[in-house]
This record gives structure tokens, sequence and C-alpha cells, in this order.
């Protein structure tokens, strides 16, 4: 009989089968040594840029806009990632109150302006309806398209406080 050639001993010295992946166990070995005894520092980050004085009413304005030409249907003057990253930037500077305030305060100042004019018309209640049918689905179009904006202000501020509506 011929005598079998010697096994590979390179199969067996495979460890740590995890998802396909496979190391030598030399390698496997120095890897948890030299794990353990190794720690993680982390320094601190410099300090946040100051905003300028400014930042937070110019940005409420480009915003306002913003929201406005959304309620007349009209075109958005700025890009809606850059309006997004200016919410973003101002709550991730304390802003989030006061920028939620005048969003409210601007959401509400629309809808009581829209309402006037169902107070003023005398329409059949036909028309009403269709008007009032038309003027709630309008409403709420903007208001998605605002949410998509004021997104990171709805994540981050609006769901952590309880007692405010969210967008």
């Amino acid at each position: 009989m011929a005598e079998e050639p010697p096994k590979k001993g390179h199969f067996s010295a495979l460890v740590g089968h995890t998802n396909g992946l496979t190391k030598p166990a030399s390698l496997a070995a120095s890897a948890s040594s030299s794990a353990s005894s190794k720690k993680l520092v982390i320094k601190n980050f410099r300090d946040r840029p100051k905003l300028p004085d400014n930042y937070t009413q110019d940005t409420w304005q480009q915003l306002h806009e913003a929201v406005r030409a959304i309620q007349s249907s009209t075109s958005i003057k700025y890009n809606l990632e850059e309006l997004y990253q200016a919410v973003e930037n101002l709550c991730s500077y304390k802003a989030s109150p006061v920028l939620y305030k005048k969003l409210w305060q601007a959401c509400e100042d629309h809808v009581k302006a829209q309402i006037v004019q169902f107070r003023e018309d005398s329409l059949d209640s036909v028309l009403f309806l269709k008007k009032i049918n038309k003027c709630w689905q309008d409403h709420c179009r903007q208001m998605v398209m605002i949410r998509s904006i004021f997104l990171f202000l709805d994540r981050t501020y609006v769901l952590q406080n309880s007692l405010l509506p969210s967008l």
C-alpha cells in the first residue's frame, strides 16, 4: 500500500469563523493580548467656533423667507439642503427654543390670515366646503415641505419636549 502524504497542518491553525473571515491562530492570539493592554485615549475637541452676533437673526430671515415662499406657493430662493443645514446649525448652537417659537408663530400667522378669507366671504355651503378643502390640502402640502426643512429641529428638540406639538 502506498503511504498517504502527510496532512497539511495549516487548516487546523485557522480560528474565529465570523462572517466568513478567518485568522491564523498566531494572529488571533497576538491581537487579543495586545488589545487588552492598550488604552484608548480621547482628547477633548477644540471649542466650537463662536457664531457671529447676527448669525441667528440672519439665518432666521432666510428660513422665514423660505417658509413664506412655501406658504404662498412660490419658488424658494435657497437650496433645501442649505436651509436644512441652517436649521441644524442653529439647533447645535442651542437656538432650538427660539427657532421653534418663531416657526410656530409664522405658521400660526399664516393660518390666521387664511381664516380671515372664510369669514369675509359669504358662500353657499358647497362652495364653502370646497374652498375649505382646498385650503386644508394646500396647508398639509405646505407643512410637509416646511417639516422637511425643520426636520432636525423636530427630531432633536420637539420630540424631547413632550408638551410641544410636533411640526
